[in-house]
């Protein structure tokens, strides 16, 4: 599997917004502190794990055991 430059990460990361990019695509967000949460679009998902870090224009996808 190809890896993305970093560069090209950190150009992406400052032209696109994750949060926006997330909506886009019917994901609901809603806000939890300084993040959002939503239901992870990439798995079946009852409680939402996926987050949303604005601030950081980064997201993860929390795992709950």
């Amino acid at each position: 599997m190809a890896r993305i430059a970093e560069a090209e990460l950190e150009r992406l990361k400052a032209e696109v917004s994750v949060e926006q990019l997330v909506r886009a695509q019917g994901v609901e967000l809603a806000k939890s502190g300084k993040d959002r949460r939503g239901r992870c679009p990439f798995h079946e998902d009852s409680t939402p794990s996926l987050v949303v870090t604005p601030a950081a224009n980064d997201f993860f996808i929390a795992v709950f055991t």
